[in-house]
């Protein structure tokens, strides 16, 4: 059994309970254990078709004069029947004294029918064949072969009878991982569910078998409706922070278990556009002004994202023979069966915890020694993975811990005031950054160092805005020449994503990528202490893309980084999506740096949502502050960024 391939089982919600009439205490829900065709077609020649070169022997295999063999199964549903098509090759002779006198040997299709049972104690699945015919090469019915079939037909369906799938491993690893997706209040009556699961009916759909699998639930007595939920603590702020990069570091290593597949460049794009927009959404939880519930939100993230994914992980998986089959098939059972509860409701109280994740990841990891580190370091893999191209060269060199405690700036420091604009949300994040964050912070270890005077050149004051225009418009020139020559953007946009690429460093930080905070040099934060330096980007967004350290320290990286995304968003979101726009002139040159720095602060979605705004002239605070800045960089109104001093 170790050794069967994969194949994919998912599980999603059928419909409604049924309940019994009058008074009742429990519900019974009712879900689909699904597998499609290809993985049932692997499982089968797993378990049945196991003689030489994936055949199956119906007769004697020691007598070569009279034979039966069938090859390569395929299977598809036919008037809620399965159909099976299998290669088959007939030998006929009359053996005799050791010899096999007039053979007759004939090649074509054996087409059956098959009914499917799940026993529901062992929950194995079996077939019983229920009519059969046979086919020449051309696939067309032989008359002849047809009628010496009546001798054939009773050992090959009797064989075909006895083919069975045992489905119990993954139901069983399904209960396990429930139980820790719940409250511990409620695991009792999980308990009591999942002792009461039993297969039901099985139906032969047109792209899937479905295996309809029932459990009774006690009914929960009804509750009044929960007060709204105070806004959370700076305690409880940090468990939300901790669950949510468990969750993050679960989403990468389940991405990274397709590595090696053969994928798509839209398969690599989907999986880059739901890792964003989860990080993007996630941020964005952070700067809301309504309290959020690190239950509710993560659950939620995991149901979006295993809709978009289940499909091509499930069709590479799947394909692949491993020593792991059985984890993939736990894997998507129990993420299935999460995503399908999950809409049940109050019915069913589910809380993803860090060890739920962990569990889920050593699933489908053979390493079941896995846990799920947040680190921050470049993942190379990552990178190829979603479709991007290698890391940023690094240039500048690394920074040492090590240098001399700086001496107090000249430059006078950060107003320590948070901005009025705050609201509760950010005001406890941006005390948590005043709180928590470092006087000073330095880059590696290793390398040639920057000395603090060759930071301090990049410091922009009142004083000496010309000056820093004339060192940094350069530099971003520069840096956007050189992205263009790897990542290459049609001629007709260049001098627009120029514009983009210097307003997007006004708006984002007034050019700059370092401060004096506290009579100290450190570089520039967001309040919420996620996003850095010039192009201020965020850390948690483009976790195992960028260098963090760099991205802090090096104001050319920061740069490159910036510039990087802003590209990527113009070339894989924006001028593909803008040749199925609708309407007249739906966006011009301006329309197109805004979306991109729509894209830029809220992620992919970024681009509908602007295009919205766009059509309805209902543009939000922040499309108008960068259309601002994009018109002073058009009309070379350089003077206005001393309004930032």
């Amino acid at each position: 059994m170790k050794n069967l391939p994969i194949f994919t089982i998912t599980v999603l919600l059928l419909g409604t309970v049924l309940l019994a009439p009058g008074s009742v205490c429990a519900e019974t829900i009712s879900f689909p254990l699904q597998m499609d065709y290809p993985f049932l077609k692997t499982l089968v020649i797993q378990s049945a078709f196991t003689d030489p070169g994936q055949t199956m022997v119906v007769t004697d295999p020691d007598n070569d004069c009279q034979r039966i063999t069938l090859s390569n199964p395929g299977f598809s549903s036919e008037n809620s029947l399965l159909r099976i098509e299998a290669g088959v090759h007939l030998k006929g002779g009359t053996l005799l004294g050791g010899s096999c006198l007039l053979p007759i040997e004939w090649d074509g299709y054996l087409v059956a029918h098959l009914k499917l049972r799940v026993a529901p104690d062992s929950w194995q699945l079996s077939f019983e064949p229920v009519d059969s015919v046979l086919l020449d090469k051309n696939r067309r019915p032989d008359s002849l072969v047809g009628y010496l079939w009546n001798f054939f037909e009773a050992p090959v369906m009797a064989r075909m009878g006895n083919i069975q799938i045992a489905l119990n491993e993954p139901i069983e690893q399904l209960k396990p991982f429930l139980l820790s997706a719940v409250p511990e209040a409620d695991i009792p009556r999980v308990t009591a569910m999942l002792a009461s699961i039993r297969p039901g009916v099985v139906v032969a759909e047109p792209d899937v078998l479905k295996i309809q699998v029932l459990a009774d639930i006690e009914i929960l007595p009804a509750t009044a409706p929960a007060p709204p939920p105070a806004p959370l603590t700076p305690k409880e702020l940090d468990a939300f922070i901790g669950i949510w990069e468990t969750w993050d570091s679960f989403l990468v290593q389940t991405m990274m278990s397709l590595i090696d597949m053969p994928l798509t460049a839209e398969e690599r794009q989907t999986m880059l556009s739901v890792l964003l927009d989860t990080r993007y959404r996630f941020v964005a939880e952070l700067d809301a002004n309504a309290p959020i519930s690190s239950r509710d939100f993560v659950r939620e993230e995991f149901v979006i994202a295993w809709e978009k994914l289940s499909p091509i992980l499930k069709g590479h998986l799947s394909k692949q023979p491993s020593a792991n089959s059985w984890g993939y098939l736990a894997f998507f059972t129990a993420s299935d069966a999460l995503a399908a509860l999950d809409k049940l409701g109050p019915v069913f109280n589910i809380e993803i915890s860090r060890n739920g994740f962990i569990r889920l990841a050593r699933m489908l990891s053979e390493n079941k020694a896995l846990t799920l580190q947040y680190d921050l370091i470049v993942d190379q893999g990552l990178r190829k993975l979603l479709g991007l191209e290698p890391p940023l060269e690094i240039i500048s060199p690394d920074f040492n811990e090590e240098l001399p405690e700086q001496e107090d700036m000249e430059v006078p420091p950060e107003p320590e005031m948070p901005p009025t604009s705050m609201n509760t949300r950010q005001l406890i994040l941006w005390g948590l950054d005043r709180a928590l964050s470092p006087e000073v912070c330095w880059a590696g270890k290793s390398g040639t160092s920057s000395s603090l005077k060759e930071l301090k050149q990049w410091l922009v004051t009142k004083d000496n805005v010309e000056r820093h225009l004339n060192k940094i418009k350069p530099l971003l020139e520069v840096v956007t020449k050189e992205n263009l020559k790897e990542n290459s953007i049609p001629e007709g946009f260049h001098q627009l994503f120029q514009k983009a690429v210097y307003a997007t460093a006004w708006q984002e930080s007034c050019f700059r990528q370092f401060i004096v905070d506290n009579q100290k040099l450190t570089y520039i934060r967001s309040y919420n202490n996620s996003s850095v330096g010039m192009m201020q980007i965020n850390e948690r967004v483009w976790r195992g893309m960028y260098n963090i350290e760099h991205l802090r320290w090096d104001i050319r990286y920061n740069a490159a980084a910036g510039i990087d995304i802003l590209n990527l968003y113009l070339t894989k979101y924006a001028l593909p999506k803008m040749k199925s726009l609708k309407g007249k002139e739906v966006l011009d040159n301006d329309g197109v740096a805004c979306s991109l720095y729509a894209m830029y602060n809220e992620g992919p979605g970024g681009f509908s949502g602007y295009v919205k705004r766009r059509t309805t002239g209902k543009f939000s605070p922040i499309d108008s502050h960068f259309k601002e800045k994009l018109t002073w960089v058009k009309k070379g109104q350089w003077n206005r960024l001393g309004d930032c001093f």
